[in-house]
């Protein structure tokens, strides 16, 4: 199959493709960035799902709060930035087979993760309880939610944390929950709004963006606080988007970014952790 490495992964793969190139850059640029699958292209992938953070908008664009952060990594290294369109269940496997650089989907950190790849928290992510507007329930605990349904997106944090409140209602001799779930987030609040659910376990951006959208209103919100990564193979480019991270942070960049999307950066500096780089964190 002819044509560039890029063009040629995409058509292998059968991905929604947006690229985006940058005009002229900021001089001098850094020196050649190593462990690139294609040269001078930051390849990442993305489960484009959670509006505002990552998603396609009407005319086919991937954009979001992520987007926007990967962009100006790939500018500050001088790189194209091509963003691809995957499932979540894709994801690890597609960057253990060398079909992108960096996932970068809002991935939550966890130990496990981290022995598999090398991870780059920059993000704190909680969880939001929503419930319709019309709703007669005013909870100020998830235990005042015992015996109601709830719906999560399908293998996220969200069905993790909502299945082990589950368990622990249970253990208590309460009823537990009648946990939904659903392929997508937006499928999930799809049914809290036709009242097919009681309750939706979203994270705190995704549940903000859906009450101003209206019909919804979270109930709960900062639940479950944990670190969000990047997710790279190669060890030396995990260092590069790390040093860019954390250069970006001091800088207040990151601040800046992430503010209108009412997401926080991860508390102190930046770093990898992975196979390449044990370390205590996060």
């Amino acid at each position: 199959m002819g044509g560039s490495p890029v063009s040629c992964l995409i058509r292998g793969a059968g991905l929604l493709c947006a690229a985006l190139a940058f005009g002229a850059q900021a001089a001098p640029c850094p020196e050649e960035v190593s462990g690139l699958i294609s040269p001078q292209h930051l390849i990442m992938a993305t489960n484009p799902t959670l509006p505002p953070l990552q998603y396609v908008t009407v005319d086919g664009q991937i954009t979001g709060m992520r987007m926007e952060l990967g962009n100006e990594i790939a500018r500050r290294l001088c790189l194209t930035p091509v963003t691809l369109s995957t499932s979540f269940a894709q994801l690890t496997l597609g960057l253990l087979e060398k079909r992108w650089d960096v996932i970068n989907t809002g991935m939550f950190y966890t130990a496990q993760r981290a022995r598999l790849m090398e991870m780059i928290p920059y993000e704190i992510q909680a969880i939001s309880v929503s419930l319709n507007d019309n709703s007669a329930r005013h909870p100020t605990r998830l235990e005042d939610l015992s015996g109601s349904s709830i719906g999560v997106e399908m293998g996220g944090i969200e069905e993790h944390h909502a299945r082990e409140a589950d368990q622990a209602l249970r253990n208590a001799g309460r009823p537990g929950f009648n946990i939904k779930t659903f392929q997508n987030v937006g499928i999930a609040f799809a049914a809290l709004r036709a009242r097919q659910v009681t309750a939706v376990f979203s994270i705190d951006a995704v549940a903000r963006r859906n009450a101003l959208q209206g019909g919804v209103r979270p109930v709960l919100k900062g639940l479950y606080p944990t670190p969000v990564a990047l997710a790279l193979r190669d060890p030396a480019l995990a260092q590069r988007l790390a040093d860019v991270l954390e250069n970006m942070r001091e800088d207040g960049t990151l601040d800046r970014l992430m503010a209108p999307y009412g997401v926080s950066p991860f508390p102190g500096r930046i770093t990898v952790s992975g196979p390449a780089h044990p370390s205590d964190t996060p």
